[in-house]
């Protein structure tokens, strides 16, 4: 695996940063209200142009990092090390409390 660029510390904080950001958003936004209460859902891009250039900025930054994240989880799922995969939830670890 080359994770040269992984910064696990960088991704929980935009982790945080996106999950609060997003509820701030859903919760306040009249217009994104009235398409959640008419779809029962919103599509994740249609959140994040929403969003501030320089919070965009920082959600591709999260996307390159959650990929690798991704990529290590997989690797080491695969070689019987790391979190295990449950369906529906993905890679969880009795350690991870973000959810």
């Amino acid at each position: 695996m080359n994770l040269e660029n992984w910064d696990a510390e960088r991704y929980q904080e935009l982790n945080t940063y996106f999950r609060i950001k997003i509820d701030h958003l859903l919760r306040t936004d009249p217009h994104l209200q009235e398409q959640l209460q008419l779809h029962n859902n919103l599509p994740l891009p249609e959140l994040v142009a929403q969003l501030s250039e320089e919070d965009q900025a920082r959600w591709e930054e999260f996307l390159v990092l959650d990929r690798l994240k991704l990529q290590a989880d997989m690797w080491n799922h695969l070689n019987g090390t790391g979190p295990r995969y449950q369906p529906g939830l993905g890679f969880t670890s009795p350690e991870d409390t973000t959810w």
